[in-house]
């Protein structure tokens, strides 16, 4: 037929699951594991309020009784905010085992009112997330089908960001990472801010704006200055230098001064990555805080939450960025009816067999089912801290 398209072949995994022949029967998840992975880091990673020194992430898998697995991984931070979210997921086990891992909607509801009498934010969000991305990455693996099909995909290839700059007062090394940034291909990297003094700021960007030149979109992260007046000076005095965005120039919580500040500097403001949950975000949309929303997966919940938040940015006509776990959120900013760039960090690539294939500033959307990760289940062995099954 005129038009028609082959269907694709089915992958082995794919051939020896039943439901792929037989249409999707109903499923429920029978099995939840957790793994606390500590990964080490290169290099001191320095902002204005933290200094990591390792990578804490939460793996989480699901598993049906058709054997159908999903997985997924966040952002622990540290030792004690990997095991508060592994308590979370285990908790979360109680309202999401027996479930069919297709009805997202009613397996979120159903964890946000598990979570109603801890409040939504934080940690508890986050556990949401884990189980809800794990469900989204089985869904893809049982239809055989790229997360970002099932999402509806405008992209085959996203445009990243390099985000790194740390801060640091040696420019001349500043000057190179920035340098080694443009050899591997990005035309968009982000730095950092936060030294105390406007003028050693000024001076940090300075230095990588010299090396990269104007045509570069440069992001600096104030990672919530100490004060509005800090943010407000550094932000005046930044204007020169054409940046494409300054990020959480203020706490979070202070949306007012933020919708103050964006009114009050020619720099597009980029907020919202420590914001939880779609109603968080709702919260900036309407104070017209942000000129560029930040969607962070975990804090968002899962696929399932950040979809929201992009529907929320469409509607608002806002540019939509993501915040980290660049292998997780290429599926969802190449089907982001607004979305502009992906962060782009490496810290969790020694997990995987496969690397995210990056060129001329983008990175290509993976083809395989579900998120379509190789991991290196070596290596996952190698660095996991913590081992837990959770049984219906």
């Amino acid at each position: 037929m005129l038009g028609a398209t082959r269907p694709r072949r089915l992958t082995q995994r794919a051939r020896r699951m039943p439901w792929t022949r037989t249409g999707f029967p109903p499923m429920k998840i029978e099995n939840i594991t957790t793994r606390i992975v500590k990964l080490p880091t290169r290099d001191l990673m320095i902002t204005g309020n933290i200094r990591i020194d390792s990578i804490w992430i939460l793996v989480v898998d699901l598993e049906t009784d058709q054997g159908a697995r999903g997985r997924s991984y966040i952002w622990g931070f540290n030792k004690a905010g990997a095991d508060t979210l592994r308590g979370v997921v285990e908790h979360l086990s109680s309202v999401v085992l027996g479930e069919n891992p297709f009805f997202t909607t009613k397996l979120w509801a159903r964890m946000w009112q598990a979570t109603i009498q801890w409040g939504h934010g934080g940690m508890a969000i986050m556990g949401m997330g884990a189980i809800d991305a794990a469900a989204w990455d089985l869904i893809g693996c049982v239809a055989n089908q790229p997360l970002a099909n099932l999402l509806g995909r405008k992209l085959d290839r996203v445009p990243v960001y390099a985000s790194g700059l740390w801060i640091t007062d040696d420019l001349q090394q500043l000057a190179r990472e920035a340098a080694v940034h443009l050899e591997h291909g990005f035309r968009a990297m982000k730095m950092r801010v936060g030294r105390g003094d406007v003028d050693r700021d000024v001076a940090a960007v300075r230095a990588v704006r010299d090396v990269v030149g104007p045509s570069v979109d440069l992001m600096v992260d104030f990672s919530s200055a100490p004060s509005r007046s800090y943010a407000t000076r550094l932000a005046h005095a930044l204007e020169p230098f054409a940046l494409f965005w300054i990020e959480d120039p203020i706490a979070d919580e202070d949306v007012e001064d933020h919708a103050a500040l964006a009114r009050d500097t020619r720099t597009p403001i980029c907020f919202g990555e420590k914001v939880y949950t779609p109603q968080g975000l709702q919260k900036i949309i309407a104070a017209h805080a942000a000129d560029v929303l930040m969607v962070d997966l975990q804090r968002a919940g899962g696929v399932t939450g950040w979809t929201r938040c992009a529907a929320m940015a469409d509607a608002a006509r806002l540019p939509l960025t993501s915040h980290l776990l660049p292998e997780l959120n290429v599926h969802l900013m190449a089907s982001a009816p607004t979305g502009i760039y992906l962060e782009y960090v490496d810290w969790a690539q020694d997990l995987f067999t496969e690397k995210m294939r990056l060129s001329n500033g983008h990175v290509d959307v993976p083809d395989r089912p579900g998120f379509g990760l190789a991991w290196d289940d070596e290596r996952l062995r190698h660095y996991t801290q913590h081992h837990q099954n959770f049984h219906r």
